[in-house]
């Protein structure tokens, strides 16, 4: 039986890759070994009944904390050792993940990086230099990227994300979800996906905080609109409550909803700086508005391509919301060619691609 061993460090990492598991877990040829290395991970990971281990299993090593990462290089080379998977598989090469990998190229195991996120000058490090032996791209946004940035082309697999792939086949209603958030399902829904200060100080501080403030200011006066902001999962909602609370009366509902895809699917227009949810949107092809308050480096080639609206000043948040019902036929035409450019096909098959590239590692096939 052959054995291949994921690992994750975040919850979202696994929550992205549980598609493949649970597909995998079916053959009964293979083996799949998780290991996992916070408590919200082993909570998710009880949720969906998954057999796993944590990472603290494979070292006497006490953590100083949950995500300690330089404390967590030690247990995962331990656990490569001890459990000699045929197959190493995770969802980003970062961090400790890079040590994991060049420890899998000196043992000669085969590995395989699914990407996880949208590749920027900002998080090259999280993507090159690549070491590892195929990585699983989205499309050929992400391959002309890392081939730009010196990751040779023969490792690089075109596969689609199987995160959209369930984007793709989401159908929750409008109404139905209008219930859930106790909000007016007749009303024009705006969606904008937050994020916190990243790398390179991206989104800065004051641009979350225009941005939000713009938004909501500009909302209150559409009576027939419904600002939602989704909070994102290393955000809490008091981050964004800070910024709307300046203003009296502001209407905009704020909130963690537990599947961000489902709000962007029933949303009729959406906003955010560069969240990897703006592909989501553009693959849904929903009007998106792209805010970059801070130069002219864009992360996506959306507003290049004619795909999406750019706001590089405060007064072009407020134009986006005049635009939302323009029938823009040359729009529409190009969000569906850059659906394509940053998702391969947009079939909902990438998880079917991604096995086969798994099953040709490992020599087995469909019919075993």
């Amino acid at each position: 039986m052959k054995k291949i061993l994921f690992f994750t460090y975040l919850p979202r990492h696994l929550k992205k890759v549980l598609p493949l598991i649970n597909l995998l877990k079916r053959k009964t040829s293979l083996e799949y070994l998780l290991i996992i290395m916070t408590q919200e991970e082993k909570q998710l990971a009880e949720k969906y009944e998954l057999n796993y281990c944590m990472l603290d299993e494979f070292t006497t090593v006490k953590r100083k904390y949950n995500y300690d990462l330089a404390w967590g290089i030690e247990p995962l080379i331990n656990s490569i050792d001890i459990l000699k998977p045929d197959l190493f598989i995770a969802i980003e090469v970062n961090y400790i993940l890079r040590n994991a990998i060049r420890y899998c190229k000196q043992k000669s195991i085969p590995n395989l990086i699914i990407q996880h996120g949208t590749p920027n000058l900002k998080s090259l490090h999280a993507f090159a230099p690549f070491e590892g032996e195929t990585f699983a791209a989205w499309g050929q946004f992400t391959k002309d990227f890392l081939i730009q940035n010196g990751v040779k082309e023969s490792k690089i697999i075109v596969t689609g994300g199987m995160n959209f792939d369930r984007t793709l086949s989401i159908q929750r209603s409008k109404h139905e979800l209008s219930k859930v958030l106790n909000i007016d399902p007749n009303k024009q829904w705006v969606l904008f996906t937050t994020q916190g200060v990243g790398a390179g100080n991206r989104p800065s501080l004051d641009e979350i905080r225009q941005g939000v403030k713009s938004a909501t200011l500009r909302a209150m006066k559409c009576n027939n609109l419904q600002l939602i902001f989704q909070v994102h999962p290393d955000q809490s909602i008091n981050d964004i409550k800070q910024f709307t609370d300046e203003i009296i009366d502001h209407k905009a509902l704020i909130i963690k909803y537990e599947d961000t895809e489902e709000l962007i699917s029933v949303s009729d227009a959406m906003i955010t700086f560069f969240s990897t949810t703006a592909i989501d949107a553009i693959i849904l092809g929903k009007p998106l508005l792209l805010i970059n308050l801070v130069d002219k480096l864009d992360y996506f080639p959306f507003i290049k391509m004619g795909a999406a609206y750019g706001a590089y000043k405060v007064e072009e948040i407020n134009e986006f919301f005049e635009k939302i019902n323009m029938n823009n036929e040359n729009l529409k035409c190009m969000t569906q060619r850059a659906a394509e450019y940053v998702n391969y096909k947009n079939d909902g098959k990438a998880l079917d691609r991604i096995k086969g590239i798994i099953y040709n590692k490992l020599g087995v096939s469909d019919f075993e």
